[in-house]
């Protein structure tokens, strides 16, 4: 079959003739494949055909591979890197991981092997950059959606309302969105390769989405009841399980930023009476908020739940840029965003504050410019909002 605009693109750096040809070879029935005989000319290419997946030999003379996967994670931090070398030495496979490889093969390469490992890591730059893309046509179709609301004067109170539902909402749709393509993923990547998902992931994945989707229909429900004026009914639920499914929802997010999002609660049952659908819209924001704020490697969110003599303490703490002192305030004020240019609404912590005092409580943070911030969300005992330990 002929190529075509939409055939994945496979780049191949090597500095000898034999290994080329044989990848080209190999490759060429799937694959628009390029070759490269060095780093320089491998760049070159890089820039102007933007592959799917990058072959890279370690070993070769002038510019090694290593300074070339440092310079092709400058250019595309998406595309995927395989490390290829005749030299198999547990120094050069550590430096390639720590410069972010993808994969790492040794010559001479099984060919079976090879054809699935730059399908596996194919499909999975697709998968990335289509979720950026479709990151920017929701921030577009939301910018849309908001200046629509702000410009209905005689709705203003509805619109204000309605510009934070749509800012929630597309976190949640975001993460149905990402957990789809996950599962799809993981089914389709599994089949190629000639052995099923197991079903335990794909399981996870299931549920995760369900979970999504009932939190959207709470949402929407929580609106219904805004705009007939109709007053929430706290109810009772545990705390511990709460903040791990909201912990839960948003691991896609944390899993496309390539950073670890954990979760610490304690094991004794805890009774909280509020409104879970807005107390989980608050955490939920404070948990992208800290996501987007990681560093590009090594990046990690701890979110914390626990009973202490004031009342319940809900922790977020990241290891993200943290907030400079003059933005410490600005940052929970509406519209207040110092990411424009990825289409931040500022309005996450806005709601989150806004949640916790409507239960009497507080969110506070700490911050420390390079080193991180910690989000508190504190809900005293004083206006009944603990319900007390569960029954045994």
């Amino acid at each position: 079959m002929p190529p075509t605009d939409t055939t994945p693109k496979v780049l191949v750096i090597d500095d000898e003739l034999g290994p080329r040809e044989s990848l080209r070879f190999l490759l060429k029935p799937d694959y628009r494949v390029f070759c490269a005989e060095g780093v320089d000319r491998g760049l070159e290419l890089l820039r102007e055909h933007v592959p799917d997946a990058v072959i890279l030999d370690i070993r070769m003379p002038g510019r090694s591979g290593i300074e070339g996967l440092r310079e092709i994670r400058r250019i595309d931090p998406d595309t995927a890197v395989i490390m290829l070398t005749g030299y198999a030495a547990l120094g050069t496979a550590q430096e390639a991981v720590r410069n972010d490889a993808n994969d790492y093969l040794e010559k001479p390469f099984d060919a079976g092997e090879m054809r699935r490992t730059v399908h596996w890591h194919v499909a999975r730059t697709r998968l990335r950059r289509k979720r950026v893309q479709l990151a920017v046509e929701m921030e577009e179709m939301q910018g849309r959606l908001t200046a629509e609301l702000r410009q209905k004067d005689h709705m203003a109170e509805l619109g204000q309302a309605s510009a934070e539902f749509v800012h929630d909402l597309r976190n949640a749709f975001a993460v149905a969105c990402g957990s789809a393509e996950l599962l799809r993923m993981e089914l389709g990547g599994g089949a190629a390769a000639g052995a099923a998902a197991e079903p335990s992931v794909t399981d996870e994945y299931l549920a995760m989405m369900e979970r999504t989707i009932l939190q959207c229909k709470d949402m929407l429900d929580t609106w219904g009841r805004l705009i007939k004026q109709e007053p929430s009914q706290p109810t009772a639920f545990a705390l511990n399980a709460f903040v791990q499914e909201v912990v839960a929802t948003c691991q896609p997010a944390a899993q496309a930023a390539q950073a670890r999002l954990l979760c610490d609660t304690e094991a004794e049952v805890t009774l909280v009476l509020g409104d879970h659908v807005q107390l989980g819209r608050a955490l939920a924001n404070i948990i992208h908020n800290a996501i987007q704020a990681l560093p590009a490697t090594a990046g990690y969110v701890r979110v914390t739940a626990r009973r202490d003599e004031a009342g319940v303490l809900i922790c977020v703490t990241d290891n993200g840029c943290g907030i400079p002192p003059e933005h410490i305030e600005q940052v929970f004020r509406p519209h207040f965003t110092t990411k424009q240019s990825r289409g931040g609404m500022g309005l996450g912590l806005f709601i989150a504050r806004k949640v916790a005092e409507a239960h009497g409580g507080t969110l506070s943070v700490e911050s420390q410019v390079g080193q991180g911030t910690t989000m508190r969300i504190a809900l005293p005992t004083d206006r009944g909002f603990i319900a007390g330990d569960a029954p045994q």
